[in-house]
């Protein structure tokens, strides 16, 4: 089976660059949550139809290497896979590229699965082990 992809773009924003405009390495996290909250809206709903399920999904590891910088006013291609179906947890991968085709970032994003009432881990909502399995 090959794995969920989903591709997402973002322009880096003069805010979010330092003085020389390249792209601040903390502001590729919340790329990565936009481009993930997009890639689980297009596959299965929104953050918020899962919490209507009473599950929450924390982050429980990050992992990013750094590449290529990225420089204020490009448009960063991101993409969003899933290689394994959910369990427990499920593990995003990403690689951005810049409109070069120059390999930015790469870097894996795990969320963990809990009950928000008991705050026990629990199994994935149905659409999403559909979507991704």
């Amino acid at each position: 089976m090959l794995p969920y992809h989903y591709l997402h773009r973002i322009r880096v924003r003069y805010g979010e660059t330092d003085q020389m405009g390249v792209c601040w390495h903390g502001n590729y996290l919340l790329y990565l949550e936009e481009a993930r909250g997009e890639a689980i809206r297009a596959a299965c709903g929104s953050y918020a139809d899962i919490e209507a399920e009473g599950i929450i999904t924390p982050v429980v590891s990050v992992n990013l290497r750094y590449h290529h910088p990225a420089h204020y006013d490009e448009v960063l291609d991101i993409h969003v896979y899933v290689d394994e179906p959910p369990r427990a947890t499920v593990r995003f991968r990403y690689e951005i590229f810049n409109p070069a085709g120059d390999h930015v970032l790469d870097g894996t994003v795990d969320l963990a699965f809990v009950n928000k009432a008991s705050g026990r881990p629990c199994r994935p909502p149905l659409a999403m082990r559909n979507a991704f399995q």
